[in-house]
C-alpha cells in the first residue's frame, strides 16, 4: 500500500515538481494550491504526511500548520 502525501504549495512548477518526484518514489500524490484549499483536500484525503511551503496567498504554511495541530485527529500527523 503506498504511502499518501498532500503537497501544499501556490507553485505550479513546484506542484509538477513534488508529483514527479514523489510519484517516481512509489509514493500517492494529492496536491492543493493554497492553505485553504489543503484543509479543504485534507478532510476526504487523509495522507500520511503534508508537504507545504510557507509562503502562499489566502492562508500560508504557519497558518495551515496552525489548523492542522488544532484538530486533536490531526495534531501528530507529520508535516
Amino acid at each position: 500500500m503506498k504511502k499518501k502525501v498532500l503537497t501544499v504549495d501556490d507553485s505550479r512548477t513546484i506542484r509538477n515538481m513534488l508529483l514527479v518526484t514523489l510519484n517516481n518514489a512509489g509514493f500517492e500524490t494529492i496536491q492543493a494550491e493554497d492553505g485553504i484549499e489543503g484543509l479543504e483536500v485534507l478532510e476526504d484525503a487523509n495522507p500520511d504526511v503534508i508537504v507545504t511551503d510557507i509562503n502562499m496567498p489566502n492562508m500560508n504554511g504557519f497558518e495551515l500548520l496552525a489548523h492542522i495541530r488544532a484538530e486533536d485527529s490531526l495534531k501528530n500527523l507529520p508535516v
